[in-house]
């Protein structure tokens, strides 16, 4: 009998600082999660949507718009996959704002593994 390999979750990233999670990343070399990393949320607006991932993780400021508008317009196009935003340090009117848009989880850095990789295990 031939196993076949357990397909891997994807999560795209849309953070100018993918250093950030590099705790994250490396924390996934045992599970089966991959990473796609976006800089903008222009950037994450342009991938197909058919080729849409598990799990969507938004910082709150990106360079080009808020986390939340990129949350909206990733639903308006039909996305139904949890979408976790992040903020670059805990504001009570970000978790409010990420709360208020339907945010499946809302985090501040620095992300603990643990965190994100519940998170991504449960979509799985």
């Amino acid at each position: 009998m031939i196993c076949q390999p357990k397909s891997q979750t994807r999560i795209f990233v849309v953070d100018g600082c993918p250093n950030d999670y590099a705790n994250v990343v490396d924390a996934s070399v045992f599970n089966s999660f991959r990473f796609k990393f976006f800089g903008a949320g222009c950037d994450a607006l342009r991938v197909n949507p058919d080729e849409e991932p598990e799990m969507w993780v938004v910082n709150m400021q990106l360079s080009d718009m808020a986390g939340t508008d990129l949350f909206g317009l990733l639903r308006s196009r039909g996305s139904n996959v949890p979408i976790l935003l992040v903020g670059d340090q805990y504001r009570v009117e970000d978790e409010v704002n990420a709360r208020t848009s339907g945010a499946a989880m809302y985090f501040a850095k620095p992300l603990q593994s643990e965190w994100l990789l519940s998170s991504a295990t449960q979509v799985a």
